[in-house]
């Protein structure tokens, strides 16, 4: 099976690194920036091409791609690679409007391809655990759950992930899209979603939010807390999901590792196998295509997340969120 990169930045060298690591074909590079397209080349020992329609029509024509660009232009990648019966694992966010989630979306339904949908979160393993224990009744009923995911980016205004036009808006859509995606994978179906954001910085404001605080409530009434920012000066990944007889955290620093919190006070650590996320995100998605089976994470959750996404910078814009002290008020 061959596969390519569309893409030569670096989730697309993380993506080449994945597939390289399973072994699998990977053949070429899609890049119109011609350094980078030559440093990529190099790097990963692959063909390089300005654009996707050169490789289609060239030798190492894909079955299949990783869609590895800014946001604003996976909607057009999609429909030429659809169009070619070329499968896809698109990273998140499927794109940086609904209207272009919604189009993928329909886009592909029926299409008789697999696309997939780059949450590779739901691919680390000591989630995938934390799921079977929840839903082996480890922690008795569901109630709450917490995750942070911050780092520190500087030179966010520089960066196309600074510019909503081309990301359809900051860590919200950039980095807690993942969060809300562990929240249904760990919880249910997200029935309520609310934010407060944050695009001030010093004497700043930025173009797109680098803070936020987001609250979900699942349809099974779990209430959610996630906390994502880009300006904290050491960077934090920690996922808990809490019940009624006890809770289940992972903190990313401590691979291999899941600290149980029983309802008498006990503290356990459960030791877990570990392993790379983006190497089984990229094995799944070609076993997928191999054996003509759905995505994992599909078409629908890339949608799903947008759609939450989407409501939340709405309500933000709509300033639906009462302030407490108003101007001129005691």
């Amino acid at each position: 099976m061959k596969v390519a990169i569309i893409g030569g930045g670096g989730i697309g060298s993380t993506h080449a690194n994945a597939y390289r690591s399973i072994g699998a074909n990977l053949l070429a590079v899609v890049e119109p920036l011609a350094a980078s397209a030559e440093d990529f080349a190099k790097m990963h020992g692959v063909a390089a091409y300005s654009s996707l329609s050169e490789l289609i029509s060239s030798k190492d024509r894909p079955d299949a791609i990783s869609i590895c660009t800014p946001p604003f232009t996976h909607r057009e990648l999609v429909e030429e690679a659809v169009a070619a019966g070329i499968n896809i694992l698109c990273e998140k966010p499927m794109a940086h409007t609904l209207e272009d989630a919604e189009a993928i979306y329909v886009l592909t339904q029926g299409s008789g391809i697999v696309f997939a949908t780059g949450y590779c979160q739901r691919f680390q393993p000591e989630l995938e655990s934390i799921q079977e224990l929840v839903a082996g009744g480890k922690i008795g009923e569901v109630r709450t759950f917490y995750n942070s995911y911050s780092s520190h980016q500087d030179g966010i205004e520089n960066r196309w992930f600074g510019r909503k036009e081309l990301a359809g808006g900051g860590v919200i859509i950039d980095t807690a899209i993942h969060s809300i995606d562990v929240f249904r994978y760990l919880c249910g179906e997200i029935i309520a979603a609310s934010g407060t954001m944050s695009t001030v910085l010093g004497e700043s404001d930025l173009a797109v939010e680098h803070t936020a605080t987001i609250g979900l409530r699942s349809i099974s009434d779990v209430i959610g807390t996630i906390d994502c920012s880009w300006k904290l000066p050491n960077g934090t990944s920690t996922v808990s999901v809490g019940g009624s007889a006890g809770r289940l955290t992972f903190d990313y620093d401590k691979e291999g590792e899941i600290v149980f919190e029983s309802a008498d006070g006990s503290v356990d650590t459960i030791h877990v196998p570990t392993g790379d996320r983006f190497a089984r995100e990229v094995e799944a998605f070609l076993e997928s295509v191999r054996y003509g089976l759905p995505a994992r994470t599909g078409a629908f959750d890339g949608l799903v997340g947008l759609t939450v996404v989407d409501a939340i910078y709405r309500m933000h814009e709509a300033n639906t969120i009462s302030p407490l002290l108003r101007s001129g008020n005691a």
